[in-house]
């Protein structure tokens, strides 16, 4: 009798090839989410996933070569370099941020050389991860919520500009201590953050939110009270609607109808005086010409905003005074980087994703990034830029198989794995 070897082992290469090229996209996908389990190393997290994708091309099989031959990653790779080096420069950053940058450059050169095929099981496995940790996270948190003494501890982070309760499963912020039903950020430093993560999860997975993942991501996004992440889970319903080519007035009935009852109920329940109404509703009233939410710049921001415009720094930018809590947005990477700095960027997120197949796919990837920058302006952080990636590339749902939009380039060869 012969006796496979290959069996006697648990893990074989293969198996760990893919396991180790997984997980450094998974390290890196969570190193700008800033989770508290990770603080002990924030800033290097990045590189030591870099390190972890070197490290896979040791353990990567010879039948395996084929996932990784794209050939049209040179010019989004040399444009990301050329984005963090002068990221780097107008924000006089030391030696340590320069000598990191090889190593967040092998990140984007490894996810741009992936086959695309091999990106739908890349999403799986980071949405699957992230609702698994959600779900301890939320289920500890409504036991907070409905009065249960849990074990924790004082935390803070980035040179105390945060102050948390730390519980393990999740972190209160300070500031909502005393509030009585405070916002859900899970592990992370912001309900924002949190929220605006799961979003783009949900929007790669295009409408099939009955897997019981999607449930826990979209119930981490209700809790987290974000108006940025609710007003992109609209966006999101309607896009998906858009990709899949379904009629939108049909469709789009129940929806409208839940959000109009929402709505409804929020200004007739205990007399307007709920979390819907008091953290979203509000936030959207219209005053003195603009909405009451849109404030991701304080007014001094504003007008220092108004002035730089005028200056001669609005090439390359001008430092921004870190002292001043609350500033967020557009105007903040263009306050920092400049005209030139925001001009690498389109260019890497154009290079990055316009051999896409799928015009619908693309275009609204490329919508939901432009959204998210007005509102937070990072759009190089992993948890928005892989999902957005990822989603350029998917399979509208309903489409055969081999079928081209027209997109910008219909040139993409597809690589056998």
């Amino acid at each position: 009798m012969v006796i496979d070897k290959s069996r006697l082992f648990i893990l074989n290469k293969n198996s760990l090839f893919y396991g180790i090229l997984f997980f450094g996209l998974l390290l890196a996908y969570y190193s700008t989410l800033y989770p508290w389990p990770l603080w002990p190393i924030a800033g290097h997290v990045e590189t030591v996933a870099g390190l972890v994708l070197l490290l896979a091309f040791i353990f990567k099989p010879h039948n395996e070569n084929s996932i990784l031959t794209r050939n049209d990653f040179l010019l989004a790779v040399l444009l990301y370099a050329i984005l963090e080096t002068y990221q780097r420069l107008v924000g006089n950053s030391n030696i340590v941020r320069f000598m990191s940058i090889p190593f967040h450059v092998v990140i984007f050169m490894i996810l741009f050389r992936l086959d695309t095929s091999l990106l739908p099981r890349l999403m799986q496995f980071i949405t699957k991860f992230m609702a698994a940790i959600e779900l301890p996270s939320i289920i500890f948190f409504i036991l907070y919520i409905f009065g249960f003494a849990l074990p924790s501890t004082n935390a803070s982070y980035d040179n105390e500009f945060y102050f948390f309760t730390n519980y393990y499963f999740f972190l209160i912020d300070d500031r909502f201590m005393m509030s009585l039903f405070p916002r859900f950020q899970a592990y992370f430093v912001e309900p924002n953050h949190n929220g605006c993560a799961c979003v783009f999860l949900l929007f790669y997975q295009c409408g099939n939110w009955k897997k019981w993942y999607n449930i826990v991501l979209l119930t981490a996004t209700l809790l987290s009270f974000s108006l940025t992440a609710y007003v992109l889970l609209v966006v999101v319903t309607f896009l998906n609607l858009w990709r899949k080519r379904k009629k939108f007035f049909l469709k789009l009935f129940i929806p409208i109808t839940v959000i109009g009852s929402v709505i409804g109920g929020s200004f007739l329940y205990n007399d307007g005086n709920n979390l819907v109404h008091d953290l979203i509703l509000m936030r959207l009233e219209v005053e003195d010409g603009d909405i009451a939410g849109n404030n991701r710049v304080t007014e001094t921001f504003e007008h220092d905003f108004m002035r730089f415009l005028k200056s001669d720094d609005i090439l390359f930018g001008r430092k921004l005074d870190k002292t001043e809590f609350g500033n967020s947005g557009y105007k903040v990477y263009i306050f920092e980087k400049g005209f030139v700095g925001l001009l690498i960027l389109l260019a890497f997120y154009v290079a990055a994703t316009y051999k896409a197949r799928h015009m619908r796919s693309l275009l609204s990837a490329w919508l939901m990034a432009t959204l998210y920058f007005i509102s937070n302006g990072e759009i190089t952080w992993y948890q928005i830029f892989i999902p957005t990636y990822c989603a350029a590339f998917a399979l509208p749902p309903g489409t055969p198989e081999g079928e081209d939009e027209g997109a910008l380039d219909n040139s993409l060869e597809t690589v056998e794995s």
